[in-house]
């Protein structure tokens, strides 16, 4: 077998190696994109509740004074 194509050989086997290895990574972040928009979305749900949880609580209680009243321990 001539000396060029073995090294041909050689570089396509390289080649194929490569690829292979970079579809591999690919799927894995793709993977993890995707993981990551879940907890992405799990996240600004839990952001949603707690601003609504948040404006709950403020809206109970007793309404605030008015800002040139004293309290009433003066």
């Amino acid at each position: 077998m001539p000396e060029y194509s073995r090294d041909f050989e050689r570089r396509l086997i390289d080649l194929e190696s490569k690829i292979s290895f970079q579809e591999s990574e690919l799927l894995d972040m793709s993977e993890a994109v995707m993981n990551q928009d879940v907890r992405i979305e799990r996240l600004e749900a839990t952001v949603r509740a707690l601003r609504e949880k948040m404006k709950e609580v403020a809206g109970e209680g007793q309404p605030p004074l008015p800002a040139n009243e004293r309290p009433p321990h003066y």
